[in-house]
């Protein structure tokens, strides 16, 4: 929400400048993104009164202008502006004036005639976008005054508006905030509406309004100004709403616009000789109806949207943006101007649905102040009236089925200082409520009762009085306390710290993490798992259909991660995702803990040749999950299964004590259809609750080596049939306990070097002795005796 302070100084007199004035207000809790001047005219731009014009010599589209700026003396000045005509009075660059860093005003010659300065259009001179022609002067302006003194700098502040506090999007809004952080509400000034309504015609006679949908609409107001006449609104108000960032267009929807920005109240004017009975209708829109709003754009419409109406067709998209059939325009000559509240809910989703986001539907969907509907009213009908001549019919047609009705919220005085954690006195909570526009029902020693106004729908519990109070009191005068130490309980008791274990066991085995949303697809929900429909739990108002029901397991979300990351050319992929999901499943529990993990690409990329190009398999997915279970200390036994997920024959289950943990394989082709795979794609997922539930084996801790170890290979040739295996086991049974490890880093096989049915195998050994250094005679002495029973026993041939 941006404001102007100019702006605002109709309303309150605002005692700071504008950088403390946003400081003081996010202290007190409405904060600022952003803070900028505007409207500020270069020195030496002055008002001129155009005396003469004459058709440039050599150009066909350039003028001669003779202009009077006071005491100067007229200036001759060549201009191509189709408006420059004698009598108009406009801003005149002199020379030597800056206008932008890289333009400064010189005297020269324009096709050969001098030009002694310049008349400026309205984006020439900072003050909008318009470039149409010259900007126009009042015809009082004085010839030579400095433009500053007409158009004074000001200094716009954005505001982030929180979406509990509608009020806070409107300059009277502002203003209240300000004169209650300054308790001067006193002194707040609304404006005077001297409403001077025809005697002759009342507005029941000229039209009518027929609310069919009072539980979307709760409130309709309906007001008739005839004789208007279209134009451009005056000078202050174009530069008010330039300003704030809106773009003036006319007089009437103008003031619309002004009035939004002033009351917080969305208003939307009809040309009333469009509207066909002249009347107006609110209804639900039929299924498949259309309509054309103001930016050309043919909308599809359900019985789900709020539409106006006139007697056969709709004229506007409640509270979202008006019909392009009723539009003001340049003939406009009655306007019937609507003013009215709409369910928040309805607009909401209504704007959410149709892609369709507006001032107004910014306001209504967050709630508007129903009483200051008619307010509003009166004060654009008022605006109409003065500024494009119009003739207001008596009387107003308001539809308000169920009147406000205030409501009572109490606070205890104990519970205030309590929660404040400040002992505040009674009287100055008192005050505080009464710098707030909060009437005081009731009040004693312990309570006090207040009646929040309607612009405060905010206000329902006591815990939202206490907030005010701290407000305003300063949350920056509330001194700090440490916080109270309390003893936790046993860490197997707690329940974030086994999922964060979980977390960093499978980080440390290289997975990066993904998150996805808990709603998903039924379809898909129904797909990935076998699940019934019946069997998932679904919303109540699901955000849309494709997110219809809680996910029962994380196969979709993961499987999306990896459509995405395909799609951007990522196709090498080993991540995991570790999520809550729920189902009414038999022989689940109905909402447990899930860990799914993907890979997906090539075993090795960072190695050569044909090596380089083999695939993530099923194996290597197996041997992912064995080791994680390896971290958490159980052992699982694995068989073939069946899963709706994966292929069958691809499939396999790990099981502890019979129950089963996990299911891991190659995924269907039905759940890839579409991901455009470059390698086969394999899955685990595996229930963590069970995991958790396992037992597992005793964690023993060993002091670090302080001795070296050292490292030996061997290579061998053996028969191709020969299993990697077999020379770690050997090496194993020989049980020197020197040696700390085994390592199996090469494998090559080539029936040209090495012979058919032949293999070469590289092993690294590693020796430490945990009391001293080792030498190198001792360490090839081991290292001989290790060749020796290798070669013997297995009879391969050393290398």
């Amino acid at each position: 929400m941006k404001t102007s302070i100019q702006w605002l100084k109709n309303y309150i007199d605002i005692p700071w400048e504008p950088r403390e004035l946003a400081e003081r207000l996010t202290l007190a809790g409405l904060e600022v993104e952003g803070i900028e001047e505007v409207g500020g005219v270069a020195k030496g731009v002055v008002v001129g009164e155009i005396l003469t014009r004459e058709s440039h010599p050599n150009a066909d589209k350039l003028s001669v202008c003779t202009v009077d700026i006071g005491e100067e003396g007229p200036l001759q000045i060549v201009c191509g502006a189709p408006n420059c005509d004698p009598g108009v009075k406009a801003p005149v660059a002199t020379i030597g004036t800056v206008l932008d860093e890289d333009f400064k005003i010189k005297k020269g010659k324009l096709r050969g005639v001098v030009s002694e300065g310049m008349l400026c259009a309205v984006d020439e001179l900072g003050l909008g976008d318009a470039h149409e022609g010259i900007l126009e002067l009042s015809a009082d302006a004085v010839p030579g005054t400095p433009l500053r003194a007409l158009y004074e700098a000001d200094v716009v502040i954005d505001w982030e508006v929180t979406p509990n506090r509608p009020d806070w999007l409107s300059h009277i809004g502002i203003a209240r905030e300000i004169a209650a952080v300054t308790g001067t509400l006193a002194n707040l000034r609304l404006p005077e509406i001297p409403l001077a309504e025809s005697a002759e015609t009342a507005v029941e006679t000229l039209t009518s309004v027929d609310v069919q949908a009072p539980d979307l609409c709760p409130r309709y107001t309906a007001r008739v100004i005839r004789n208007v006449k279209i134009g451009p609104s005056p000078e202050w108000m174009q530069t008010a709403l330039r300003a704030v960032g809106l773009r003036p267009i006319n007089n009437v929807v103008d003031i619309t616009n002004y009035v939004m920005l002033e009351c917080g109240q969305p208003l939307h004017a009809f040309d009333y000789d469009f509207l066909a009975g002249h009347r107006i209708v609110v209804r639900r829109a039929a299924d498949g109806e259309k309509i054309t709003t103001l930016d050309d754009t043919v909308i599809k419409l359900t019985a789900d949207n709020l539409l106006i109406c006139d007697a056969e067709r709709g004229v506007a998209l409640a509270g979202v943006m008006g019909g392009a059939n009723s539009e003001i325009g340049e003939n406009t000559t009655t306007v019937l101007l609507e003013s009215a509240v709409f369910d928040p809910s309805n607009i909401r989703a209504t704007s959410h649905k149709l892609g369709i986001s507006t001032d107004s539907s910014h306001r209504f969907e967050r709630g508007v102040d129903i009483e200051m509907c008619e307010f509003a009213s009166r004060r654009a009908a008022d605006l109409i009236r003065e500024l494009a001549g119009g003739e207001l019919a008596k009387g107003v047609i308001d539809a308000y089925a169920t009147p406000f009705a205030p409501r009572e919220v109490t606070a205890r005085f104990a519970r205030i200082n309590s929660l404040i954690g400040v002992d505040i006195p009674t009287a100055t909570v008192q005050t505080f409520f009464e710098q707030l526009g909060l009437e005081i029902a009731s009040a004693t020693d312990e309570t006090i009762t207040v009646v929040p106004p309607p612009f405060r729908g905010d206000l329902e519990r006591e815990v939202d009085l206490i907030e005010e109070v701290a407000r305003l009191y300063g949350l920056d005068n509330i001194e700090g306390s440490a916080a109270t130490a309390r003893l936790g309980g046993m860490r197997d008791d707690d329940t974030y710290y086994p999922i964060e274990e979980a977390r960093a066991q499978l980080r440390a085995l290289g997975l990066d993490e993904t998150m996805t949303y808990s709603f998903i697809n039924p379809e898909a929900a129904v797909n990935c798992t076998g699940f019934t429909d019946e069997q998932l739990i679904r919303p109540s108002n699901p955000l849309s259909s494709e997110l219809g029901t809680m996910r029962p397991t994380l196969i979709p979300g993961i499987l999306q991660s990896v459509a995405h990351n395909i799609a951007h050319n990522n196709d090498e992929l080993a991540f995991f995702e570790l999520g809550r999901v729920l189902a009414n499943a038999p022989g689940f529990p109905e909402e447990r803990d899930e860990v799914a993990i993907v890979m997906t690409g090539r075993a090795h990329p960072e190695r050569f040749g044909s090596e380089r190009e083999s695939e993530i398999d099923f194996y290597d997915i197996k041997g992912m999950l064995e080791c994680w279970l390896e971290a958490r200390r159980v052992t699982a036994e694995c068989a073939t299964a069946e899963h709706p997920a994966f292929h069958k024959g691809a499939c396999a289950a790990l099981t502890v004590g019979g129950v089963q943990v996990a299911v891991f394989g190659e995924v269907c082709a039905e759940l890839t259809t579409g991901l455009r795979l470059k390698h086969p794609l394999f899955l685990a997922v595996a229930q963590l609750d069970a995991l958790r539930a396992c037992e597992t084996a005793p964690m023993t801790y060993q002091a670090l080596p302080p001795f070296p170890a050292v490292v030996r290979d061997i290579a061998l040739l053996a028969s191709a049939s020969l299993p990697c295996q077999a020379v770690i086991d050997t090496v194993a049974d020989m049980k020197l306990p020197l040696i700390e490890r085994v390592d199996l880093f090469d494998i090559y096989e080539d029936e040209k070097t090495l012979g058919a049915g032949r293999k070469s195998m590289a092993y690294s050994i590693t020796y430490r002795d945990p009391r001293q250094t080792m030498t190198d005679k001792k360490v090839n002495k081991l290292h001989e005796r290790v060749r020796s029973t290798i070669q013997s026993k297995l009879g391969v041939e050393l290398r």
